[in-house]
């Protein structure tokens, strides 16, 4: 199962009957926030209900430069938010065209706060910034947005924590320069994802049900709440 579910994202799909409407459902969230975990959970769950599920975890994305994000960032931040956001639409347009449930890290809703965090830092101008939302706007009547939403409201200091945990045994490469910058940046993206969210719920989305899962919650009882609510039996 693994291998058929965990795919090649960029391989060529076969396309599937068109005999129902295809699922979206993102995991959003902090770096540390156990996304790959309940995509993983999520994905497998659908998988045994409906073969035609991909999973796709966000390292499909990483562009072979991507540490020049962290380490080059005045230099490289906007040209990889950029290739970031194509690919992720891309992705996700394709594997719905052909008839696949899709469950994913993150969306392009969430691009937004990823180009919002380098404009605040100093590393994108405001005629980058304009020009990059412009794109953003384009694309996003584009694709159908998700189904479901999952955001996992996880505090920087626990992000922190499990990054350091999974760098240190080696689960994870060290991506940061220093410390300092590492802390800056999980904090930076928590609070634009709050922000994010408040958007969200001021201009919500017909098609997309948001569901918030702090670090305290049953994410997995929780999620097959919301996929009940969409309704599908799990």
């Amino acid at each position: 199962m693994e291998r058929e579910l965990y795919q090649d994202p960029w391989g060529d799909p076969v396309s599937l009957p068109a005999e129902k409407k295809q699922l979206y459902v993102c995991v959003s969230g902090n770096s540390g926030a156990g996304k790959s975990t309940l995509v993983r959970s999520i994905a497998a769950d659908m998988y045994e209900r409906d073969r035609g599920t991909i999973a796709i975890d966000e390292k499909s994305l990483h562009h072979p430069f991507i540490s020049t994000l962290f380490f080059e960032t005045a230099s490289y931040g906007f040209q990889i938010q950029v290739n970031f956001m194509l690919q992720r639409v891309m992705l996700v347009q394709r594997w719905l065209d052909v008839g696949y449930n899709v469950v994913m890290e993150r969306s392009h809703l969430e691009d937004v706060v990823f180009i919002r965090h380098l404009r605040n830092m100093g590393h994108v101008s405001a005629q980058e910034y304009d020009a990059y939302m412009r794109l953003w706007h384009c694309l996003d009547k584009r694709l159908p947005h998700p189904d479901l939403m999952i955001y996992l409201d996880v505090s920087p200091k626990t992000s922190l924590a499990r990054l350091q945990e999974d760098e240190d045994t080696g689960r994870r490469p060290r991506e940061f320069p220093d410390e300092e910058l590492k802390a800056k940046w999980i904090y930076s993206w928590y609070q634009l994802y709050l922000e994010r969210l408040e958007e969200l719920k001021d201009q919500p989305l017909p098609s997309t049900k948001v569901l918030v899962i702090s670090e305290k919650d049953d994410s997995r009882s929780t999620y097959k709440d919301a996929l009940s609510a969409l309704g599908l039996n799990w």
